[in-house]
Protein backbone atom coordinates (compact mmCIF):
# COMPACT_ATOMS: atom_id res chain seq x y z
CA UNK A 1 0.00 0.00 0.00
CA UNK A 2 1.21 3.44 -0.65
CA UNK A 3 1.46 5.71 2.54
CA UNK A 4 2.19 8.99 0.72
CA UNK A 5 4.31 9.99 -2.85
CA UNK A 6 6.92 12.78 -1.04
CA UNK A 7 7.99 15.65 -3.69
CA UNK A 8 11.46 16.69 -2.54
CA UNK A 9 14.39 17.56 -4.56
CA UNK A 10 16.93 15.96 -2.52
CA UNK A 11 14.83 12.75 -2.86
CA UNK A 12 16.37 10.83 0.64
CA UNK A 13 17.71 12.76 2.68
CA UNK A 14 17.63 12.30 7.14
CA UNK A 15 14.20 13.66 7.15
CA UNK A 16 12.82 11.89 4.73
CA UNK A 17 14.84 8.81 6.09
CA UNK A 18 13.65 8.97 9.38
CA UNK A 19 11.09 11.46 10.70
CA UNK A 20 8.89 11.12 7.77
CA UNK A 21 9.86 7.14 7.03
CA UNK A 22 8.48 6.57 10.96
CA UNK A 23 5.93 8.52 10.81
CA UNK A 24 4.21 6.58 8.02
CA UNK A 25 5.77 3.61 9.43
CA UNK A 26 6.74 2.71 5.64
CA UNK A 27 9.01 -0.56 5.23
CA UNK A 28 10.14 0.37 1.50
CA UNK A 29 11.17 3.65 0.48
CA UNK A 30 11.02 3.88 -3.26
CA UNK A 31 13.04 6.32 -5.25
CA UNK A 32 11.12 7.38 -8.54
CA UNK A 33 13.57 9.14 -10.89
CA UNK A 34 15.10 8.46 -14.07
CA UNK A 35 18.74 10.16 -13.46
CA UNK A 36 19.17 8.09 -10.20
CA UNK A 37 19.39 5.16 -11.92
CA UNK A 38 22.41 6.19 -13.86
CA UNK A 39 24.19 8.14 -11.10
CA UNK A 40 26.29 5.56 -8.96
CA UNK A 41 27.02 7.73 -6.78
CA UNK A 42 23.76 9.27 -5.99
CA UNK A 43 22.84 5.61 -5.55
CA UNK A 44 25.72 5.28 -2.43
CA UNK A 45 24.32 8.46 -0.58
CA UNK A 46 20.93 7.12 -0.99
CA UNK A 47 21.78 3.30 0.41
CA UNK A 48 23.76 4.89 3.39
CA UNK A 49 21.04 7.40 4.17
CA UNK A 50 18.50 4.59 4.47
CA UNK A 51 17.79 3.38 8.07
CA UNK A 52 18.13 -0.47 9.15
CA UNK A 53 14.84 -2.50 8.35
CA UNK A 54 13.59 -0.46 5.65
CA UNK A 55 13.45 -1.60 1.99
CA UNK A 56 15.14 0.89 -0.33
CA UNK A 57 14.26 0.71 -3.90
CA UNK A 58 15.39 2.93 -6.68
CA UNK A 59 13.24 3.37 -10.23
CA UNK A 60 13.08 5.64 -13.21
CA UNK A 61 9.30 6.76 -13.26
CA UNK A 62 8.26 3.79 -15.47
CA UNK A 63 10.12 1.32 -12.92
CA UNK A 64 8.51 3.14 -10.31
CA UNK A 65 4.93 3.00 -11.99
CA UNK A 66 5.68 -0.71 -12.50
CA UNK A 67 6.03 -1.67 -8.54
CA UNK A 68 3.42 0.30 -7.07
CA UNK A 69 1.14 -1.66 -9.82
CA UNK A 70 2.50 -4.96 -9.07
CA UNK A 71 -0.39 -6.37 -6.87
CA UNK A 72 2.54 -8.40 -4.81
CA UNK A 73 3.77 -5.23 -3.08
CA UNK A 74 0.38 -4.43 -1.61
CA UNK A 75 1.28 -5.93 1.60
CA UNK A 76 3.90 -3.33 2.16
CA UNK A 77 4.17 -0.34 3.23
CA UNK A 78 5.64 1.97 1.01
CA UNK A 79 6.40 5.85 0.70
CA UNK A 80 7.42 6.80 -2.65
CA UNK A 81 9.91 9.49 -3.28
CA UNK A 82 9.72 11.52 -6.41
CA UNK A 83 11.95 14.91 -7.30
CA UNK A 84 9.61 17.15 -9.13
CA UNK A 85 5.81 18.11 -9.53
CA UNK A 86 6.09 16.73 -12.78
CA UNK A 87 7.59 13.76 -11.67
CA UNK A 88 4.92 13.18 -9.25
CA UNK A 89 1.89 13.90 -11.54
CA UNK A 90 3.39 11.14 -14.22
CA UNK A 91 3.56 8.78 -11.36
CA UNK A 92 0.08 9.87 -9.78
CA UNK A 93 -1.44 9.40 -13.57
CA UNK A 94 -0.27 6.00 -14.35
CA UNK A 95 -0.98 4.12 -10.65
CA UNK A 96 -4.25 3.78 -11.18
CA UNK A 97 -5.70 5.83 -7.89
CA UNK A 98 -3.31 3.29 -5.58
CA UNK A 99 -1.41 7.40 -4.76
CA UNK A 100 -3.74 9.18 -2.40
CA UNK A 101 -1.62 10.99 -0.39
CA UNK A 102 1.36 14.10 -1.98
CA UNK A 103 3.16 15.85 0.43
CA UNK A 104 5.40 18.51 -0.37
CA UNK A 105 8.61 19.93 1.51
CA UNK A 106 12.16 20.83 0.14
CA UNK A 107 11.41 22.46 -3.39
CA UNK A 108 14.44 24.77 -3.47
CA UNK A 109 14.13 27.88 -5.19
CA UNK A 110 15.21 28.52 -8.80
CA UNK A 111 14.35 30.61 -11.46
CA UNK A 112 10.26 31.67 -11.98
CA UNK A 113 9.89 29.99 -8.44
CA UNK A 114 8.09 32.12 -5.30
CA UNK A 115 8.31 31.41 -1.60
CA UNK A 116 5.70 29.18 -0.06
CA UNK A 117 7.39 28.65 3.29
CA UNK A 118 10.37 29.06 4.44
CA UNK A 119 12.26 25.76 2.85
CA UNK A 120 9.61 25.45 -0.32
CA UNK A 121 9.13 27.25 -3.69
CA UNK A 122 7.17 26.69 -6.59
CA UNK A 123 6.47 27.61 -9.72
CA UNK A 124 3.46 28.60 -12.25
CA UNK A 125 3.93 25.12 -13.61
CA UNK A 126 4.22 23.05 -10.23
CA UNK A 127 0.63 25.27 -8.71
CA UNK A 128 -1.02 24.08 -11.91
CA UNK A 129 -0.14 20.33 -11.55
CA UNK A 130 -0.58 20.92 -7.27
CA UNK A 131 -4.07 21.89 -9.20
CA UNK A 132 -4.71 18.79 -11.27
CA UNK A 133 -3.86 16.42 -8.76
CA UNK A 134 -5.79 18.02 -6.15
CA UNK A 135 -8.82 17.75 -8.85
CA UNK A 136 -8.03 14.28 -9.29
CA UNK A 137 -8.77 13.66 -5.55
CA UNK A 138 -5.35 13.38 -3.66
CA UNK A 139 -4.86 14.90 -0.75
CA UNK A 140 -2.00 17.40 -1.33
CA UNK A 141 -0.56 19.31 2.10
CA UNK A 142 2.73 20.96 2.33
CA UNK A 143 5.19 20.22 5.22
CA UNK A 144 9.10 19.79 5.80
CA UNK A 145 8.82 17.51 8.60
CA UNK A 146 6.05 15.91 10.97
CA UNK A 147 6.63 18.52 13.94
CA UNK A 148 5.83 21.71 12.09
CA UNK A 149 2.42 23.04 10.74
CA UNK A 150 1.28 21.48 7.18
CA UNK A 151 0.04 23.95 4.85
CA UNK A 152 -3.22 22.92 2.31
CA UNK A 153 -3.02 23.71 -1.42
CA UNK A 154 -5.22 26.90 -0.40
CA UNK A 155 -2.64 28.52 2.12
CA UNK A 156 -0.11 27.00 -0.73
CA UNK A 157 -2.15 29.08 -3.32
CA UNK A 158 -2.08 32.13 -1.14
CA UNK A 159 1.49 31.91 -0.30
CA UNK A 160 2.25 31.79 -3.94
CA UNK A 161 0.07 34.71 -5.04
CA UNK A 162 1.42 36.98 -2.21
CA UNK A 163 4.80 36.46 -3.30
CA UNK A 164 4.77 37.02 -6.75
Amino acid sequence: MIKVLRVDDRLLHGQVAVAWVNFYKADVILIANDQVIKDQTMQMAFKLATPPGVTLSMKSLDGAVAVINNPKHASRSIMVVAKTMQDAEYVCNKTEGAIKTVLLGGLRSGEGKRQIDMNSYMSEDDIAVMNRLEQAGMAITMQPDPTQKSLTCEEIRKNFSKNG
